[in-house]
């Protein structure tokens, strides 16, 4: 910019394995789309990514126990950034268990005619 600041044209977004701390996947996403809407295309890339490294340490070791979960990606653990009924909702679906603190909400959510919405997140909730 002409004063000198400057704004993003995209962000990185990553996902990382809790156990080894190994970045399975790096996504580049457009500045302007919050965290809920790039959230789905970076859990595709980090369960492609395990399906390959399943596939692969099946190929180079076939007796040997495998090093990677076999099962994919079982749990998310996001920032509150990526809290929204559709995405808890969708991550339920994907049969993946999420750890994504709500925001705080000045007064009730409507539910009106998001009630598999409200389930999900209802649900995680009692987790």
């Amino acid at each position: 910019m002409k004063d000198g600041s400057t704004h993003l044209a995209h962000k990185a977004e990553h996902a990382v394995d809790m156990e080894s701390g190994a970045v399975v996947a790096v996504t580049l996403q457009a500045a302007d789309l919050g965290d809920t809407t790039t959230v789905h295309q970076t859990l595709a890339e980090a369960g492609m990514a395990v399906a390959e490294l399943v596939g692969r340490e099946a190929e180079l070791l076939p007796d040997k126990e495998p090093q990677v979960n076999i099962d994919g990606i079982e749990e998310l653990v996001a920032d509150k950034g990526y809290h929204s009924g559709a995405v808890v909702e969708w991550v339920g679906e994907s049969e993946v268990l999420s750890y994504i603190p709500a925001r705080k909400q000045a007064g009730k959510r409507n539910w009106k005619g998001k009630q598999r919405e409200q389930q999900a997140v209802e649900a995680t909730r009692a987790e």
